[in-house]
């Protein structure tokens, strides 16, 4: 069995362009690219079988470099793949984001935007879960949602618009997050495969807006969603919106608890829910010690 080590020496041995007479009268740059470039891949593979998967990513990332010098942008975007898969196994979230940062732009570039879509999802849930970069999460997840929306992929567009109002709260931008969810509302009215979301939409956006001070606002999107859904009119989702819409007017943070706990009995409530009717209950304190 070849030594991948050798493989890549000779790779970078292969990949030197031509010059001089060699450059006139030698074989095309191209070829020895791509020579160069199938080396590379061999070693990688060579170092995936000995379960070194971060030396299997750089090889292949060499390989992929190799590939774009030759003009294969497509075999180079597969590459990248290839080793944001072998980043990834090997637990190296930034080489990973890295190698699939250049894939995705790589398909783009060749306006494989559903394709792209595909990784720039994955590329989110990296930066959300692996690197907590937020920002980034959220930019790669609304990227993704208009790539999808081109692509008339409305339950995969919603996915991600889901992931980035999730995202938008955490961050305390309330009132973005209650504009995507305003989006999700609008794409999902008399769509048969995401109107059973409505309701989680309606209340979502109506905690963002209460999170933000404004229950004005969430009482409007009580409104709205009573109009618009059928089964939102007398759901839990919406009977707890009302109840804290009232509990936020009357700064009543104990009734509040009380009416949370009663839609938790029966609804579990999430981490994201929980988090931020704790801010609603902290907005409600503040007011209460600012009339005292």
């Amino acid at each position: 069995m070849s030594d991948p080590v050798e493989l890549l020496q000779r790779a970078e041995k292969k990949g030197v362009p031509s010059s001089g007479f060699m450059k006139i009268f030698g074989s095309s740059d191209s070829y020895k690219f791509e020579e160069a470039a199938d080396l590379c891949i061999q070693a990688a593979n060579l170092y995936k079988l000995r379960k070194e998967l971060k030396l299997a990513g750089d090889a292949f990332v060499k390989a992929a470099v190799f590939q774009i010098k030759a003009g294969n942008d497509d075999e180079a975007s597969n590459i990248y793949t290839d080793a944001y898969k072998s980043y990834k196994s090997s637990g190296d979230a930034t080489e990973a984001t890295e190698a699939l940062v250049c894939a995705v732009d790589l398909f783009t570039k060749k306006g494989q935007f559903r394709r792209a879509a595909n990784f720039k999802f994955e590329l989110g849930e990296m930066y959300e879960q692996d690197l907590s970069d937020f920002k980034k999460a959220i930019d790669c997840f609304e990227t993704a949602a208009e790539w999808y929306s081109q692509d008339q992929a409305i339950a995969l567009a919603n996915k991600c618009w889901v992931r980035c109002a999730d995202l938008k709260a955490m961050d305390n931008q309330y009132i973005d997050a209650s504009n995507v969810f305003a989006k999700l509302i609008k794409n999902s009215i008399g769509n048969r495969l995401s109107q059973w979301s409505l309701k989680e939409y309606y209340l979502k956006k109506g905690l963002c807006e209460l999170a933000a001070t404004d229950a004005v606002a969430a009482d409007r999107t009580l409104k709205e969603g009573q109009h618009e859904d059928p089964n939102f009119v007398d759901s839990r989702e919406a009977i707890l919106l009302q109840n804290l819409i009232e509990c936020t007017n009357e700064n009543d943070a104990e009734r509040l608890g009380q009416c949370v706990f009663d839609f938790d009995k029966f609804n579990k409530l999430d981490k994201w829910k929980t988090t931020i009717l704790l801010k609603i209950k902290e907005n409600i304190t503040e007011a209460e010690d600012d009339l005292l």
